[in-house]
């Protein structure tokens, strides 16, 4: 899986609002909006998608069809139900949209990030939250938007400040019912780290051109579920 060419996927959309660095290798690494602000995502609360399970992946300076042609995936017009990505461009990139997990399973976090930046946001039925951010097929960032005190990050001090600004960092009330705004400072925190913007067209039903099943990605040989990012 990791040894696909990429000949055939190298249509560019320019970063917006980015700036940019070079690897080792050479490869184009976008670094993100620093200004993104939760207060930008404030439209989440009127979503149809407050109560549904989702994952939306930012994936910087990519085309959808490069999306889909790094996952391997084929077009598909007519998929729907469990397992299926939509895909957009996006200020930035691209958006991909699922009502699943797929954009933080270990394979797809790779495969997408080569020679980029991509951060997924998801959520599941139980409402357990997840935040990836990988950059060139690693692992940058990884946290429960929910509870943000609680992270892995190869730049811890980076992360809080962001953190922090975004309103993050709260203190836990067992007795509360309400909880901060962590799905917008999430999405917030992505676009920090990619520079692409999710914006509430892109979550309008048939907003995203591009179609998809992913459920290669959900498959194990030993049964289990996939491995995470």
């Amino acid at each position: 899986m990791y040894d696909e060419t990429e000949e055939d996927c190298s249509h560019r959309i320019p970063a917006v609002s980015a700036t940019t660095s070079h690897h080792s290798e050479g490869s184009l690494i976008v670094a993100g909006d620093r200004h993104a602000a939760t207060d930008a995502y404030a439209w989440w609360s009127r979503s149809v998608w407050t109560q549904a399970a989702f994952c939306f992946t930012f994936i910087a300076d990519l085309t959808p069809e490069e999306v889909l042609c790094r996952l391997g995936l084929t077009e598909d017009p007519e998929q729907e139900g469990f397992a299926t990505v939509e895909v957009g461009r996006a200020p930035g990139g691209s958006i991909m949209v699922e009502c699943g997990g797929a954009g933080i399973l270990r394979d797809v976090v790779h495969a997408l990030s080569q020679g980029t930046s991509i951060a997924s946001v998801e959520r599941n039925v139980n409402h357990y939250s997840h935040f990836v951010h990988a950059v060139d097929g690693r692992v940058v960032d990884r946290l429960d938007p929910m509870f943000a005190h609680w992270s892995d990050s190869t730049d811890p001090e980076r992360l809080k400040r962001d953190l922090e600004e975004l309103g993050m960092l709260w203190d836990f009330d067992p007795d509360s019912e309400v909880f901060p705004p962590y799905v917008e400072g999430a999405l917030a925190l992505a676009e920090r780290r990619t520079g692409v913007r999710l914006e509430p067209r892109h979550l309008e039903p048939g907003a995203l051109s591009h179609r998809a099943s992913i459920a290669r990605y959900y498959e194990s040989p030993e049964g289990t579920f996939p491995e995470l990012a």
